[in-house]
This record gives C-alpha cells, sequence and structure tokens, in this order.
C-alpha cells in the first residue's frame, strides 16, 4: 500500500544551510587558531625585542656614566688649566709691575721670584737711591725686606734684596 504518489528522495544527514554553516565554522575556528598563534609568535618576538632593549639601556647607561665621568674629568681639568692661566696672568703682571718698580738708576742683574718671596740681585749707584727709590714699594708688597750691600770699586754698590712674605700670603695664613 503506497500512500504517497512520489518516490522518496533520499533524505542527506546534513542539509545544504548546515554544510555551509559548518564550513564558515571551521573557517572561522582556523582563523581563530590562526590568529592565536600569530600572536604567541609576535608576544616571543616582542619578549625578545624588549629583552635586546633591555640589554641595549644597560649598555647605553653604562656609556652614559662613563661619558659623565670624562665630562667631569674635563670639567676637574679646564678649571685646573684657568687655575694655573690665571696664576700665570697674575704672576706675569706681578713680574711686568716688579720691574716697573725698578727706576732706570738701579740695575738688576738677577730676579729669583717663588711662593716665599722675591729675592733681587743688581747694582746701585747710592744706598739712598735703593731705599728711596725701591725699597719703599717692596715694603708696600713685602713683611719683610733684608738688604746686603757689598761696595764695588767704581763707588757703585751691588746689592742682594731678599723679600719675603707678601702681604695676600699673609692673609690667607
Amino acid at each position: 500500500m503506497r500512500y504517497s504518489f512520489i518516490h522518496p528522495k533520499p533524505k542527506r544527514r546534513l542539509d545544504r544551510e548546515s554544510r555551509l554553516l559548518g564550513v564558515f565554522f571551521v573557517i572561522t575556528l582556523l582563523m581563530v587558531v590562526g590568529f592565536s598563534l600569530f600572536l604567541w609568535i609576535k608576544k616571543g618576538m616582542l619578549v625578545d625585542e624588549i629583552g635586546q632593549m633591555d640589554g641595549e639601556i644597560r649598555h647605553f647607561k653604562e656609556e652614559r656614566a662613563d661619558y659623565n665621568r670624562q665630562i667631569e674629568r674635563i670639567l676637574a681639568l679646564s678649571g685646573k688649566y684657568e687655575a694655573i692661566q690665571t696664576g700665570n696672568t697674575l704672576l706675569k703682571e706681578s713680574i711686568r709691575n716688579l720691574f716697573d718698580l725698578v727706576p732706570d738708576q738701579i740695575t738688576l742683574t738677577k730676579a729669583m721670584l717663588n711662593r716665599d718671596g722675591l729675592v733681587l740681585y743688581g747694582v746701585t749707584p747710592t744706598k739712598e737711591v735703593y731705599n728711596y727709590l725701591l725699597l719703599a714699594p717692596l715694603k708696600s708688597v713685602f713683611q719683610r725686606n733684608t738688604t746686603t750691600f757689598y761696595p764695588l770699586k767704581n763707588g757703585w754698590w751691588r746689592f742682594v734684596s731678599v723679600n719675603e712674605g707678601s702681604m695676600e700670603s699673609g692673609e690667607e695664613e
């Protein structure tokens, strides 16, 4: 007995929409797995880059510390150079002033300048010329002045003047 006028068609387990849905589900699953794999690989690369950058940062910090030490050393040397340059300029000016103090009547044969004072060797026509024209300015600069005179055959006097303890060094002590 037949109740249908058509022959039954074989039914598939999955219809067309279900298969299409399955394909999209598999594609989506593959995309998610692929994206997760991409992120995992990228994360590993970023961790490696971070490690490299940390090493570079340490290296740059060490270089900066070296440069800072070099800058400090150069600044210290520059300060020493400036102090020496200033001292030399002052010494040069002092020597120029010293020779400006010497009158035309007195001839210096030797002058020795050191930290303690000044020693002058020279020739003067008379002791009074020396005392009035050279000793007075020397007394204003130095605390102790000792002069020894030696007579020469021509009537002039050879002298050795030892001047110690300048006013500037006396104030510092």
